[in-house]
């Protein structure tokens, strides 16, 4: 069964959807920074930073996924996929 078609179809859902979320992360993430920098209690500062630190990975991860995501795009449209 050949699923290339489907996984474009699917590709072109989802990329939009990708961007919208991230766009939304950042936003939060760039709120929280915001509150760590106002924030004089050294211990809460720490605890945000913490949450600072989940948002980069969360990011990293939708990076990650925006990358193979993109690549099974192009092996889709080659009809291979290594």
């Amino acid at each position: 069964m050949d699923t290339r078609e489907e996984a474009l179809r699917l590709y072109r859902e989802f990329i939009p959807k990708l961007l919208e979320c991230g766009t939304e992360i950042d936003s939060f993430f760039r709120q929280f920074r915001e509150l760590r920098l106002r924030e004089s209690d050294l211990a809460f500062q720490g605890a945000l930073l913490n949450v600072e630190h989940s948002f980069f990975m969360v990011v990293q991860s939708i990076n990650i996924l925006r990358e193979h995501i993109k690549l099974l795009e192009t092996a889709a449209k080659k009809k291979e996929i290594e």
